[in-house]
């Protein structure tokens, strides 16, 4: 997340075209020619005569790793790692080799650190703000929550980074009484049913996309929510009532 998106240029039929960093989830190449697969594209992917070495010397170094001899990931888009295969988002798997699993995990390690490290609270706000201005007057209830965990306790918690005006009308709050609050704290009369943690933490840590029915606020209600991972660590959440 940053207030202006970096991008690569990169020549397709003879034409330079700008990728957006933050959209490449990894590349492959094979005999120099070079697959490049973005996430929230038009275009999922786009083939180009290029090197590994010539992409990565394009790329952030402290975003992209290289995990095996032909392929590039990105950190962002990292989820977790099985025996043989990265796991990211969407669920896509790519082979890596086993000798750099320690080099991965560290990489990741030093990415998700700086990342959060390096955006406080109002930056964040201003950054989530703008990104997502246009839900300001969205019909639907829609918020930004953000996992973290609680150092006192040791448990996962989610704050509101962004609601619009009709999530804040669906908690009978105004906007900014909800802004950095915990969601759980919404739940006055019962302990929040533990499938809200389940999916917000399945959706922001591990980009798994929800669209599922959990228990309303009140006994015996129930509301349907679509969620997605916008950023590593955060999940957006649409109320469909």
């Amino acid at each position: 997340m940053s207030g202006v998106e970096k991008s690569i240029t990169v020549r397709i039929n003879r034409k330079e075209c700008q990728l957006p960093v933050n959209s490449i989830t990894y590349a492959q190449v094979n005999d120099k020619l070079c697959t490049i697969h973005l996430y929230g594209e038009e275009t999922p992917s786009i083939r180009i005569f290029l090197t590994i070495g010539a992409l990565m010397a394009m790329l952030p170094e402290e975003q992209f790793l290289q995990v095996s001899r032909n392929c590039v990931i990105s950190l962002a888009h990292y989820q977790h790692m099985e025996d043989d295969t990265l796991v990211l988002t969407d669920n896509v798997r790519v082979p890596y080799s086993r000798r750099h699993r320690a080099q991965i995990r560290s990489a990741v390690s030093k990415y998700r650190s700086t990342f959060a490290q390096s955006h406080n609270n109002s930056q964040m706000q201003k950054m989530l703000m703008e990104e997502f201005h246009s839900f300001d007057r969205f019909p639907l209830p829609f918020c930004i929550v953000e996992a973290i965990v609680r150092e006192d306790t040791g448990t996962r918690d989610f704050l509101f980074r962004y609601v619009n005006d009709v999530f804040a009308s669906y908690a009978n709050l105004p906007v900014y009484q909800l802004i950095n609050v915990s969601f759980f704290s919404l739940f006055q009369e019962h302990t929040p049913d533990p499938q809200w943690a389940e999916v917000f933490g399945q959706c922001s840590l591990q980009a798994q996309k929800q669209n599922t029915l959990l228990p309303g606020a009140q006994k015996n209600t129930a509301v349907q929510v679509f969620c997605y991972q916008p950023h590593y660590g955060f999940c957006a959440c649409m109320l469909m009532k």
